[in-house]
């Protein structure tokens, strides 16, 4: 930037100026009413300050004669041109210091940058070299032609509240000039007046500035004047004497005030009939008799412009409430804290714009806090302490309601504050800081709320103020999503020791703390204090801590394994079904109804995992034996069917083996490995009946059946295994004194047909194909071959599981 500087002005001399000036100009000097100035951004160097930057070529403004700036004729020399003019405007400019004026922050000349080589003055302004360039950097503010187009035609109230302002400062500037510095502008017209960003109507365009009339001792106007005000003001804002050329007269008796009254006048009368203006294009009654008297033909009869402030169009709120943040430097200190304190409803209403906040309370609040909150001394003072009591919501306020929506902004004016707010040992001042901390929280990064927000607000933890205490935990919780991890464990143990806090709405907000923190915590954290610190809280003797801790469990409950809900939280939690206060029974209810519905399903899954486990396990045997059977495992010991598999593995191999044999289907037999195969019964027959409704008459004991004959088995196949033949004689059936093991007793008792044990009695064994094929029940098979002596199992055995079937 430095070098195009140089390269552009044709000169070192421009890397002196403080301030980078951009390139492309906002509006160039060929525009109409330019007189030949283009008007660039500047920004300053070290704090970043916003400017703007008046550039003109010494050459080119030479070149440029004033005929074509406004086309009018005019006695003089036809050879004059811009340059001397804004020669004479580059002088006074920067000797010409007024808050109604525009103010210049640093001017250069190209051609002599230093003191080395001195500028000729106002009264040799023809003798200037003219083949450098011409800078000025003023404060930020736009011509006032621009600030009229950019108005907003919806806001028509608010638009004519600031036009009423802006005539009350060119007023006001113009009677800076006339009553101390004894100049008349010259030049009133809207070429003349800026407007900053805080709305403040500025005067510039000092190109015709002269002395006038004997009386005010200036002996005007001069010969500047005389030679170019015809081709330099436009003709509209000329008085009639200077049309005329009457310049004697106005030296002689014309107030100093007179030519500036008339083209304010027409001034006015320009601005309020703007579309924007807000006042439907017509000056406001009030105002109409004091311009026609300022216009007058008579310099005499002009009035002084001090007096046209009290016109009732500048007695609105907005004007007042201006007037106060340009005195308030000046104020008496309550009057000043009033004000302050009056400012956030201002703002509400409406009466002052989102550019007044910005642009000129944000800076009085900067300057105010940077004197007082920054001085240890000056806070000890009770007046300062609640100066910056006033100002720090009103801070807050105005980032929270326009510079969120300019980060740049908040960057520049709130950020380097927070630092020095937090270093405020005031309780007050700490308490407006935490309840505005989510403002922080959006506009700050990471960094800055670890180190500039975080660990200075940790201190209200410990504080003896229980209030304090309070609001800093209610304030930290939009600041944990953004706690860095040695932040968070810091947190971690600020919550263990409030959990002990005297005051129990510290205990009870611990404890919601807790349940919204959690899912930002570390797993080792969230275990280290979370079922803590809630079964800390049911216990207290604070109903509402019971409650929140019960509720901020169902809040965690996904952060609890089901292991945990069943051995620690449940336990913790069923005592206060029986609570004393009826909403912490209801919640408990509602805790334990939650966490059962979750263990019953977890139950659930836990039988479905492990049938599958025992069904794959199951599959998996059945294939190493070969069979195509469906077989049913059973446990190694302590069950029925272990029982049943060594009772059936005692039975005697046949002596023989032959077709009948191989012909007939077992109803069980004893696999390898100890289980039971259903094999499929023989077909047809009749079912046996079960063993647990079985009676003497089934078996017929002690008595006859229709199929006892001397050639009848009585039915017995290979399943009559169970009998021993040799007892055959003995007429019990074959069977002995172990009967008594079922409550069995010999009584006859007659069964009628089909009956399965009607053969129990019978004494011979029937043929296969031999006999008397009458005799046999239908559907039974006889066997030819002798049974096989069995060996039976003690009644003991036999009962061992029998009955469950």
């Amino acid at each position: 930037m430095a070098s195009w500087l140089g390269s552009l002005w044709g000169g070192s001399g421009a890397s002196s100026l403080p301030y980078n000036i951009s390139t492309d100009p906002l509006s160039p000097s060929t525009n109409k009413g330019s007189h030949g100035w283009a008007i660039h951004t500047a920004t300053h160097k070290t704090n970043g300050g916003e400017a703007t930057a008046f550039q003109a070529s010494k050459a080119e403004l030479a070149k440029t004669p004033l005929q074509q700036q406004r086309s009018q004729s005019f006695a003089s020399s036809g050879n004059l041109t811009q340059l001397v003019p804004a020669l004479h405007h580059f002088h006074r400019i920067k000797r010409l210091i007024h808050p109604r004026i525009l103010r210049a922050h640093a001017t250069l000349d190209t051609d002599y940058p230093d003191d080395s080589k001195p500028s000729p003055g106002l009264d040799a302004l023809d003798k200037v070299a003219s083949t450098g360039n011409l800078i000025i950097v003023t404060e930020k503010a736009i011509p006032l032609d621009d600030w009229l187009d950019n108005l907003n035609p919806h806001t028509a109230q608010a638009n004519a509240a600031a036009v009423s302002w802006g005539i009350y400062n060119i007023v006001e500037g113009l009677s800076f000039l006339h009553t101390q510095a004894k100049l008349a502008h010259g030049m009133i017209c809207p070429d003349a007046v800026f407007v900053t960003p805080g709305g403040d109507f500025k005067l510039g365009g000092f190109d015709l500035v002269t002395p006038l009339g004997i009386a005010d001792g200036g002996g005007g106007p001069t010969p500047h004047f005389r030679k170019y005000e015809a081709s330099v003001c436009p003709a509209d804002y000329r008085s009639p004497e200077r049309a005329s050329g009457r310049y004697d007269t106005l030296q002689q008796s014309a107030p100093v005030h007179s030519i500036d009254c008339y083209s304010l006048a027409v001034l006015i009368e320009y601005i309020y009939t703007h579309p924007s203006a807000g006042t439907n294009g017509q000056v406001p009654v009030p105002l109409k008799k004091a311009l026609l008297r300022m216009k007058n033909d008579s310099p005499k009869l002009r009035p002084r412009l001090p007096p046209l402030l009290k016109c009732p169009v500048f007695d609105n709120p907005y004007v007042k409430a201006q007037k106060f943040l340009d005195e308030v430097v000046s104020k008496p200190a309550e009057e000043k804290i009033i004000f302050l304190q009056s400012l956030p409803d201002i703002l509400n209403r409406g009466v002052l714009t989102e550019n007044v906040a910005i642009y000129k309370i944000l800076p009085m609040l900067v300057m105010g806090l940077r004197a007082s909150a920054g001085n240890e001394a000056a806070m000890s003072q009770d007046i300062n302490r609640r100066e910056v009591l006033a100002i720090v919501p009103l801070l807050f306020q105005i980032a929270e309601s326009y510079l969120a929506k300019t980060p740049e902004l908040f960057q520049k004016h709130v950020t380097p504050l927070v630092p020095l707010l937090f270093a405020v040992n005031d309780r007050g001042v700490r308490g407006s800081i935490l309840q505005k901390i989510s403002i922080l929280e959006t506009q700050l990064d990471k960094s800055a709320l670890n180190s500039s927000v975080f660990e200075p607000m940790c201190s209200g933890f410990t504080d003896s103020s229980g209030p304090l205490r309070e609001l800093t935990l209610k304030s930290t919780i939009v600041l944990v999503p953004k706690l860095n991890h040695a932040n968070l464990e810091k947190l971690v143990r600020y919550l263990v020791r409030l959990q002990a806090d005297p005051e129990a709405s510290i205990r009870t907000n611990t404890v919601i703390f807790i349940g919204k923190v959690a899912p930002h915590l570390t797993e080792t954290s969230r275990q280290k204090l979370i079922l803590p610190a809630f079964t800390r809280s049911m216990k207290d003797p604070f109903t509402p801590c019971r409650l929140a801790a019960l509720r901020a469990v169902i809040a965690c409950k996904e952060y609890f394994s089901q292991k945990e809900v069943a051995e620690k939280v449940l336990p913790c939690v069923i005592p206060h079904t029986l609570d004393g206060a009826n909403e912490v029974r209801a919640e408990a209810f509602n805790v334990v109804d939650t966490f059962l519905v979750n263990l019953r399903e977890e139950s659930k899954r836990m039988a479905k995992d492990e049938a599958e486990r025992m069904s794959a396990a199951t599959c998996g045997i059945g294939a190493e034996g070969g069979s195509g059977a469906a077989t049913s495992s059973a446990p190694n010991s302590g069950s029925y069917l272990t029982g049943i598999s060594s009772w059936m593995g005692t039975s005697t191999e046949p002596t023989a083996s032959t077709s009948s044999t191989s012909g007939a289907q077992r109803t069980t037999s004893s696999t390898s490995n100890g289980s039971l195969t259903k094999l499929p019964a023989p077909q047809p027959g009749p079912a046996a009946p079960k063993f647990s409704s079985l009676t003497l008459s089934d078996a017929q004991v002690g008595g006859s059946s229709k199929y006892n004959t001397a050639d009848d088995s009585g039915g017995w196949s290979d399943d009559d295994d169970i009998v021993s033949p040799q007892n055959n004689n003995t007429g019990g059936g074959g069977w002995d004194d172990d009967d008594d093991a079922f409550g069995m007793s010999p009584v006859n008792k007659t069964k009628g047909d089909g009956d399965f044990f009607a053969s129990f009695d019978s004494n011979k064994a029937s043929i296969v194909g031999g006999g008397k094929a009458g005799s046999l029940k239908p559907g039974m098979k006889l066997k030819g071959k002798a049974k096989p002596t069995v060996t039976k199992l003690p009644a003991s055995d036999l009962l061992d599981g029998w009955d469950d079937f």
